[in-house]
């Protein structure tokens, strides 16, 4: 109980602070200059800082456009169709269960994408609240629509095949590393929070390590309690700024502010743009915020970016990273931009 009140009040003063910081940053004008040059600095040591107009193309949720989000059906399409496709990196979120795995979830709580409530007979069925035997029952398929159809919804039972059920981090990542050359990079998110989030935080630092993809892996989280555990226990492991540190960062960005008085430690920022931020009431997209990030040694990661419009301008402006749900989309787009 101490852990949940803990994180909740860790949320709250985030939560705080942004409305605090958003008025001030909306009378700062955030438009952007589209002809400011974009600089690089090849001497950088990030490694996931990428060639001006050749961001990373990442599988977000595993490719949530093509195939029911987090599933190893969705791992199966992209490692099968990869030479269309054209991903560097997958993205997945992690949470970890009542008997301590770490499988793989977006949503805090079963419900949205499967059939978890009339498997259970009832609402908010939460990951830490049943085993991984338990959730075997679902169809993580039962929710997926593509062309106006539902093409998993009603299988039950031994109908379900096993790349719909509920995976684990591990089985993922050797599958993963089975049919590949080494050659993916590792978003992964964990949504789990207070203790359980922690807990997920010593699994999946075993997961990368064990496998030795500490060059290959960066994680996240939206709890400052949970970052601030990675942060002070794991700090070898590259990571993404918190919501908190991603506001100082845009506060001291717009302030014009050495950052490198606060010491930043995250690799990377991980933030919205276009219609995932607001319609843009504030531009996290712009060539002199993303020259501030490079100059500092720090990646910007996307998310989650579906226009060809916003892919063309983001990879145009220097973005490291563009996170979508149809990568294939975004690999022809950049390649196209890079024929002008």
């Amino acid at each position: 109980m101490a852990s949940i009140i803990l994180t909740i009040k860790n949320i709250f003063h985030g939560v705080v602070a942004a409305l605090m910081l958003i008025p001030i940053m909306l009378t700062m004008g955030d438009a952007g200059d589209p002809n400011t040059p974009v600089e690089t600095y090849p001497e950088s040591t990030n490694l996931y800082i990428t060639e001006h107009k050749n961001p990373d193309i990442a599988a977000h949720r595993s490719g949530a456009g093509l195939a029911p989000q987090n599933t190893l059906m969705a791992f199966e399409n992209i490692i099968e169709q990869n030479d269309t496709l054209g991903v560097d990196t997958l993205e997945f979120d992690v949470q970890i269960t009542k008997d301590g795995e770490l499988v793989l979830l977006h949503n805090l709580t079963y419900d949205d994408t499967s059939n978890a409530v009339e498997a259970f007979g009832k609402k908010n069925v939460y990951v830490s609240s049943v085993t991984l035997e338990e959730a075997q029952v679902l169809n993580l398929g039962e929710n997926f629509e593509i062309n106006g159809e539902y093409p998993y919804r009603g299988l039950r039972g031994d109908d379900i095949p096993y790349n719909l059920k509920v995976v684990t981090c591990d089985e993922i990542i050797d599958y993963i590393e089975a049919n590949s050359n080494g050659e993916y990079k590792y978003c992964i998110e964990i949504k789990s929070i207070g203790g359980n989030g922690r807990r997920a935080v010593d699994r999946l630092y075993s997961i990368i390590t064990e496998r030795n993809l500490q060059n290959r892996a960066i994680w996240s989280t939206f709890a400052p309690d949970v970052s601030a555990y990675m942060k002070s226990e794991y700090p070898e492991i590259s990571r993404t700024a918190d919501a908190i540190e991603a506001i100082q960062f845009y506060f001291y960005f717009r302030m014009n502010w050495n950052l490198q008085d606060v010491s930043p430690s995250y690799a990377a920022l991980q933030i919205p743009y276009g219609s995932s931020a607001l319609d843009n009431i504030i531009n996290l997209g712009t060539r002199e915020m993303l020259n501030y990030a490079h100059k500092n040694n720090i990646a910007v990661q996307y998310w989650t970016i579906n226009s060809v419009d916003e892919i063309r301008l983001l990879a145009e402006n220097g973005a490291d990273c563009i996170m979508t749900d149809y990568p294939q989309t975004a690999y022809e787009t950049v390649k196209e931009l890079n024929k002008d």
